[in-house]
């Protein structure tokens, strides 16, 4: 037989049943006449009833976190390395509509050192300019549902792109309890703290130690992605490291052209 296993929002409403039976105990075994008596007999009311209603809409726990941070982790490992065999062994870019003539940011892994000036055309490897990949980037869904249900405008200016980050990764869709964001010339460093899904980023990390720049996980991409298409410039991930003991992830991206 499979145990029952009680949620917090379940344990909460049975000490409140218990808490109840305890005051319309106390109220039983009292003066009946008592006005002490019958405040006995409403608390254990107002108990019983905030139990029913906790119970009522208390739902089961969440995904474990653990297990949501390496759902994407075989897909990033896996394109990793594919363009690895394909001899594309440098960082991925992404482009902006003004780059490739797409209606959303594309994902482009080079074969060789790219500066982001060469357009390129519509498709998944490149004929003109240096030779790569083309691929969507793998936040693409999220930021399609963005803008399906938020009504999505990516601004250009970097304080209101923080902002944007902030309430996409924080509010939106709780991704992780608090972000920052540093600005430096062309450099952007984003910080995830108490990043809930860090287990996602060691299995990665173990995959390939290139992984995280070559084949961006859907956060780090959704972060890249944003700024590439609000700033209309290409943006790379140089670096994305770990802080084991603060569960803190910096994702280091770097604007082109």
């Amino acid at each position: 037989m499979k145990p029952i296993i009680l949620n917090k929002y379940s344990t909460a409403a049975i000490l409140l049943f218990a808490v109840a039976a305890v005051f319309i105990d106390i109220a039983l075994i009292s003066n009946p006449g008592d006005i002490t008596t019958a405040a006995f007999v409403i608390s254990g009311m107002v108990c019983a009833m905030t139990g029913i209603f906790t119970l009522t809409f208390s739902a089961g726990e969440p995904v474990d976190p653990r297990l949501l941070g390496i759902l994407p982790a075989q897909g990033s490992i896996n394109l990793c390395r594919i363009t690895h065999h394909l001899g594309m062994n440098g960082h991925a870019y992404f482009l902006p509509p003004r780059i490739t003539g797409e209606t959303k940011v594309m994902q482009f892994n080079p074969t060789s050192t790219y500066d982001g000036e060469q357009g390129s055309e519509k498709g998944s490897f490149r004929q003109k300019g240096p030779a790569g990949l083309v691929t969507t980037p793998s936040c693409d869904l999220l930021i399609q549902d963005l803008r399906k249900r938020n009504n999505l405008v990516i601004p250009d200016n970097e304080e209101n792109l923080t902002q944007l980050l902030r309430e996409t990764i924080e509010d939106g869709y709780k991704f992780a309890p608090k972000l920052s964001a540093r600005w430096n010339g062309s450099t952007v460093t984003i910080t995830f703290h108490d990043y809930p899904s860090i287990d996602g980023c060691k299995v990665i990390v173990q995959g390939s130690p290139d992984c995280c720049s070559m084949s961006p996980c859907p956060m780090c991409s959704l972060c890249g992605a944003l700024i590439a298409e609000g700033k209309d410039k290409v943006v790379t991930l140089n670096q994305c490291s770990m802080t084991a003991s603060s569960r803190d992830v910096t994702a280091i991206f770097t604007l082109l052209s």
